[in-house]
């Protein structure tokens, strides 16, 4: 099969590696869909410690089965799925202690490393334990993008404690993550106030639905955000950017008892923060790292179609296409999501 190889920091080979077989457990899926990441795009160019070379990388896929396993009986040939990012062993203290499978002590992550492959690639083997049946009423692509759209739902719905219908809600960084939880909160009847540096994402993010988009970056960014809420503030904000300035100036708009969940990872672990207003305003910060075993959520909101998350990929390319596909990612504003089709 051919699959594109990361061999090390910017080189991306597209190579012929043997057909996988399914074993107990497991099945073969051939992919028809996968997202290019930008934790993907980064790990490609060295500016993260991510990933274990060498490796296919690729975790936001779709594909149907067309190989299936001795003891197999969930999953059939035919069956359109998708597969979490992550697989839990079930027998660590932490599993065992009810904690969420990105918990575990022995992790396994598919699209970082050698032993667990990602889905870059014509063919991916997968035990069935992080499997979901994709419905009958969404294409392989809109199914490909369940895994930014989960990260989103969890952090404006479960992260936050949930939308109401009197929220003021700001979404911090208009990548696909941030588009997604505009598009969520679209879903939701609480349409939310987008804050991007760049322009084309702006424009993306009224046409999916923002009440408005402001521009931190031409300053007075706190007049804006109080002009649009009535002078109260924000009382939900999703952070997507991971930027300083971004994780910072959330604690300048938030309302009072208003919530802050951080989704955006950023270059920097320590960022300068007035921790005074988080006090002053009652403000509740809470960080929303994953979304494991989340996928039926999103995919059951997706099949519902209350709006269209399909616009999302604004880039197609053939598996052939991966280089020029990680190119166009690297200049961030220029695309939103980036898709392998095959």
């Amino acid at each position: 099969m051919k699959a594109a190889v990361l061999r090390n920091v910017n080189n991306m080979c597209l190579e012929e590696l043997p057909d996988p077989t399914a074993d107990e457990g497991e099945v073969v899926i051939r992919v028809r869909a996968c997202g290019v990441c930008a934790t993907d795009i980064n790990m490609w160019r060295g500016t993260n410690d991510e990933g274990t070379f060498p490796f296919v990388p690729g975790h936001e896929w779709s594909g149907d089965i067309v190989e299936v396993g001795p003891g197999v009986n969930a999953f059939a040939i035919g069956d359109r799925v998708v597969g979490e990012c992550t697989m839990a062993c079930q027998e660590c203290r932490n599993c065992r202690g009810g904690l969420p499978p990105e918990s575990c002590l022995n992790i396994k992550l598919y699209g970082f490393g050698p032993d667990t492959p990602g889905a870059m690639a014509q063919y991916h083997k997968s035990p069935i334990g992080r499997l979901h049946k994709i419905p009958e009423n969404v294409s392989y692509e809109e199914a490909s993008l369940v895994e930014p759209i989960s990260i989103a739902y969890n952090g404006v719905w479960r992260s936050s404690g949930g939308l109401k219908p009197h929220d003021r809600v700001a979404v911090m960084g208009c990548g696909p993550i941030g588009m997604s939880a505009v598009l969520v909160c679209k879903a939701a009847g609480v349409p939310a106030i987008a804050i991007e540096p760049h322009p084309d994402r702006r424009q993306m993010a009224l046409t999916y639905g923002a009440k408005a988009a402001v521009d931190p970056a031409a300053g007075k960014l706190v007049d804006q955000i109080m002009d649009l809420t009535e002078g109260q503030g924000a009382s939900v904000i999703v952070e997507c950017s991971g930027s300083d300035n971004g994780r910072a100036s959330a604690l300048d708009i938030v309302a009072r008892e208003g919530r802050i969940v951080l989704i955006g990872l950023g270059p920097r672990e320590t960022v300068p923060m007035n921790m005074n207003k988080a006090v002053f305003r009652g403000a509740h910060i809470v960080g929303s790292d994953g979304s494991s075993y989340y996928f039926a959520t999103p995919l059951e909101l997706m099949s519902r179609k209350l709006v269209d998350f399909a616009q999302l990929i604004t880039h197609r390319f053939p598996l052939d296409g991966i280089q020029e596909a990680l190119e166009l990612g690297a200049r961030q504003a220029a695309s939103s999501k980036i898709t392998l089709v095959m």
